[in-house]
């Protein structure tokens, strides 16, 4: 257990989190803001100095209302400023080598944190995106090479790409926190409420659709199946980032009016949005998902914590909540059916399913936090110099 109260004579060891630039307009843009910010309290929990590692100058006060909290430092100011600093971990921006070269001098150590189907993301864009590049890897410099449980599959690979040992690549505690729910926006209550009849509330969609890895087709074609074994049924679909369908041809051509829903003005296709606008717009409905190789998601713990009916496909949850599988197509419709009419019966064991699966990824879990500790303490701070 760290120590509450420590000694003001004694410097806090540092950990930097390179990161894009985290704001109140950013933060729902991408999933992977909210991870860095997760562990950044994470490790203040632990009795570091979190801060979170811009390349520029950060976002105006305006747009860090909610973030004001967040220490923020940029490389210019890692030189001037001398600190003990323990781990540089990479999730959110790639440093430069030069800089990732100068921390290793001071005694950094240098992490790379993927937190994202990495394999599948670059076959997928060399196939489909010939004429796109990003720097999504720049390799060299590399101490370490951590990895959520569900990309263990891709360690052999990052440690290949980025010239690091084998034995140097780990996987880390997947974490989340309600706290983005609890303590953003205006505080207004995020809680799923029973619709009047349940042949009226809507199925919302809400999957990135922008790679195979989450994509509406499955739970679309869940619902054109529904639909069609229960006719008495008269809601909506609602596909939330539903105009990237319409920007691919075979989305726009094919698969929309093929679709029974569609022809009948039942599928709504509305922009990407922030969670809580699309839980105070949708207050009665029940959610759909779908994932390849992507068994963890935020989503799904919103979805859950906010006591909202789910259907996931996510093998290592799937004794929480309304689990499916695409293998299975008429229990899938089934176990839709049973969200849809029954949820209101099912709350009370609902709300405990969701309460052990936050709890068992929590930042305060003792076992989370200990694994955690493990994997900082083979680093120790030392402090860098001005050059």
């Amino acid at each position: 257990m760290t120590p509450l109260i420590q000694s003001s004579s004694v410097p806090r060891s540092a950990i930097l989190l390179a990161t894009n630039d985290a704001n109140d307009v950013s933060l729902f843009l991408n999933g992977l803001t909210q991870n860095i910010l997760i562990l950044y309290d994470l490790f203040e929990s632990l009795g570091y100095d979190s801060y979170l590692l811009h390349q520029g100058a950060s976002a105006s006060a305006e747009k860090r209302a909610f973030l004001h909290r967040y220490r923020t430092i940029c490389p210019k100011e890692v030189i001037q400023r001398p600190m003990p600093i323990a781990v540089l971990v990479e999730i959110g921006m790639s440093l430069d080598s030069v800089t990732r070269g100068y921390l290793r001098s001071t005694g950094t150590k240098i992490v790379k944190l993927y937190l994202g189907n990495i394999l599948n993301i670059d076959v997928e864009t060399v196939q489909m995106c010939p004429s796109v590049f990003f720097y999504h890897h720049l390799v060299g410099e590399i101490d370490e090479i951590w990895t959520s449980p569900h990309y263990q599959q891709h360690l052999d690979y990052a440690a290949l790409l980025n010239q690091t040992e084998r034995e140097n690549a780990y996987v880390v505690p997947y974490v989340w926190d309600p706290c983005f729910l609890t303590q953003y926006g205006s505080g207004e209550t995020m809680e799923w409420t029973a619709p009047a009849s349940w042949e009226s509330a809507d199925l919302v969609i809400m999957d990135p659709n922008i790679s195979f890895q989450k994509c509406y087709f499955y739970s679309l074609l869940l619902a054109e199946a529904f639909a069609r074994t229960h006719p008495e049924w008269k809601g909506k679909v609602v596909v939330v980032n539903g105009n990237r369908i319409t920007m691919q041809a075979r989305g726009r051509n094919v698969v929309l009016p093929s679709l029974s829903l569609y022809r009948a003005g039942r599928v709504v296709l509305t922009d990407r949005k922030p969670i809580h606008t699309i839980l105070k717009e949708n207050r009665s409905a029940c959610f759909l998902t779908h994932q390849w190789n992507n068994d963890f998601n935020y989503m799904t713990l919103e979805l859950m914590h906010c006591h909202y009916p789910l259907l996931h496909n996510s093998e290592g949850w799937k004794e929480f909540g309304y689990s499916y599988s695409i293998d299975r197509w008429e229990e899938a419709v089934a176990t839709l059916y049973q969200a849809m009419r029954y949820h209101a019966q099912n709350l009370a064991v609902y709300r405990t399913h969701a309460a052990h699966l936050q709890w068992k990824h929590s930042i305060h879990h003792p076992a989370i936090q200990d694994e955690w500790r493990t994997h900082l303490s083979r680093h120790k701070a030392t402090t860098a110099s001005p050059a």
